[in-house]
């Protein structure tokens, strides 16, 4: 292995067609990755994965998440499953198929990441008019031959709800064995008065590390429900590209995100209204506790002739160590007049007279912070429209802030 990460994942993947010879990881030098250092990639050797590999998982690790009736599909190592996976006997109007991956979406540093290591794409279609009532459940799975396999694997996700259908969609992302880099793509598309909830779990391991990007066009009358819950110990960085693109159509991207040890958690946004009365809304809370830090880049660009377009973004952040460190950028760039867009950031550490007042009715200190910790980043997951989901995130919240374990 040589001193380039990229250079030698590449080599062994045989594509380095979408990369210069001297092409490394970014550094943060560049703009888009100023608050988010990629070095510790660098003192791993890592494996890429490839499809004659043969993995181990007999049974996907628990997550915690809770989802009666679900259809289960499983990708370990960026590969269907299709022994683990619930294929048979779909709901009728869905369809699930797996084939060779396409090429991402742009000329940024994460698509073309994507493109040279992706092998195979799982497209998931919902025919026009038909309701999914089952959730359908994307199960990330990483895995390694033992502890220290290192292994590099890019899943390519693409989703269609059809004009009039409506679905949900969790998509949830842990660590069987060994520690892993991966590099998930997701493509959505809402057609005309079509519904969507996605709501995604980030739980991976202290050594992993993820570099995600999703891509989500809402069309007109469409209604969009995200959500994302960041309990991983390792670097996560989840790029979301939310497009606008139809009148009256709604979005909301909301997030939780808990941070210890050296963690980073990365959220990226970047919202385009391009269409008449749209609405967005992003909302997110995080925790920072040890070392670890947490970034929230947002922005909202309203492009010309997008009137009564309403963004608004909302980012608060605690700190409970003076070694934690967040990085907040919310920005609005507005090409049209009647508008309504805002955006806020805070970050500040526990109140300490609610801490005070709990103490003195004889709550230990550690269990008070615990819920005053808790109470913060609920906030959040209330905006769940769905209750089950709602429900569900809470107690993984929950069990994850009590040390608990899937």
């Amino acid at each position: 292995m040589t001193d380039n990460v990229l250079q030698d994942l590449l080599r062994q993947r045989g594509a380095p067609g979408r990369f210069d010879a001297g092409d490394a990881l970014p550094t943060r030098k560049a703009e888009q990755w100023k608050y988010t250092d990629l070095k510790r990639l660098e003192k791993i050797g890592w494996t890429v994965w490839l499809a004659e590999d043969e993995h181990g998982v007999v049974r996907p690790p628990e997550t915690g998440l809770e989802l009666d009736g679900a259809v289960d599909l499983v990708l370990v190592n960026g590969f269907l499953d299709r022994d683990l996976s619930a294929l048979d006997n779909l709901p009728t109007g869905l369809s699930v198929e797996a084939g060779p991956a396409a090429d991402a979406w742009g000329e940024g540093f994460t698509e073309r990441l994507s493109d040279a290591l992706a092998q195979e794409e799982l497209t998931i279609r919902v025919d026009p008019g038909r309701t999914i009532e089952a959730p359908i459940h994307i199960r990330h799975v990483t895995w390694g031959a033992d502890k220290d396999a290192a292994i590099a694997h890019a899943a390519r996700v693409t989703i269609t709800v059809g004009a009039g259908a409506e679905a949900c969609i969790v998509e949830s992302h842990v660590t069987a064995e060994g520690r892993g880099f991966s590099v998930p793509s997701l493509g959505v598309s809402l057609d005309r008065d079509a519904r969507l909830g996605l709501y995604t779990l980030l739980g991976e391991g202290a050594q992993s590390a993820q570099l995600a990007l999703s891509d989500i066009g809402v069309a007109e009358n469409a209604v969009l429900d995200s959500f994302i819950l960041s309990v991983g110990d390792g670097l996560s960085r989840r790029e979301t590209r939310l497009s606008m693109a139809g009148e009256r159509g709604e979005a909301a991207l909301s997030g939780s995100y808990f941070g210890a040890g050296d963690a980073v958690i990365d959220n990226t946004t970047f919202v385009t209204h391009g269409a008449e009365n749209a609405t967005s809304r992003q909302f997110f809370r995080g925790v920072l506790d040890d070392h670890a830090r947490g970034v929230f880049q947002g922005k909202v660009l309203v492009r010309e002739g997008a009137q009564g377009t309403d963004g608004q973004q909302q980012h608060k952040a605690l700190l409970l160590s003076r070694h934690a460190e967040v990085d907040a950028k919310p920005e609005l760039e507005i090409y049209a007049d009647d508008v309504q867009c805002a955006h806020g950031a805070t970050v500040g550490a526990i109140d300490a007279d609610q801490l005070f007042y709990m103490r003195a009715r004889g709550i230990p200190e550690d269990r008070a912070r615990a819920m005053l910790t808790e109470s913060f980043l609920i906030e959040a997951v209330e905006k769940i429209a769905r209750p089950a989901i709602r429900d569900t995130f809470r107690n993984v919240l929950s069990a994850r802030l009590n040390g608990e374990t899937a």
